[in-house]
């Protein structure tokens, strides 16, 4: 019997898989063919309909000494402690190659994996949610009380405009002496 994971629009788990298949053939496997001919093997046997192979991982688990998979999986790919750790010896007991598929390797695509050997579903964990209290600010700030009034001061004016009032207000009276005085006769 083979596990069913439902995979909804936009979901943002994190699957991981374990692959039976090791070197060139685990390789062979995950790698998307250029022709696409024959089928892409690792989507065929996940019973994907849509599967983004940008956002698909494999390695040899044992890449990942000192930190594990438990530490790549919260440290490195974001996902909830809580769940990783319900899972740990699980993770941890894991042997040989895995397959790491990220919220975005459906796209906003909805669909029911079914898979086959050689992989076989080890977990898929939700990712880490920022703890929000959402308690109410209390400062005076936050509250519209100031600590006083901010003096309103005349906006600056340029120097150009200085001598431009200058020279307009020069012109006028100089306009004003010759039409005084009869004119340039």
């Amino acid at each position: 019997m083979t596990d069913r994971i439902e995979i909804p629009a936009g979901g943002d788990d994190i699957h991981v898989f374990g692959l039976d298949l090791t070197g060139p053939e685990a390789e062979a496997f995950v790698a998307r063919p250029a022709n696409n001919g024959g089928g892409w093997p690792l989507k065929v046997r996940l019973g994907a309909s849509s599967l983004d192979p940008a956002h698909v991982e494999h390695f040899p688990v044992s890449d990942l000494a000192g930190v594990g998979l438990p530490g790549y999986l919260t440290e490195g790919l974001g996902a909830d402690a809580a769940a990783v750790e319900a899972e740990r010896d699980r993770l941890e007991a894991l042997r040989g190659d895995v397959v790491i598929l990220r919220p975005s390797a459906f796209g906003d695509t909805a669909q029911s994996l079914t898979p086959e050997p050689p992989l076989h579903h080890v977990g898929s964990f939700p990712p880490a949610r920022p703890v929000t209290t959402m308690e109410r600010i209390r400062t005076p700030a936050a509250e519209g009380a100031g600590q006083g009034t901010i003096p309103m001061t005349p906006p600056p004016t340029s120097r150009a405009l200085k001598w431009l009032a200058a020279l307009a207000a020069f012109v006028i009276v100089v306009g004003i002496l010759v039409l005084a005085t009869g004119g340039f006769s």
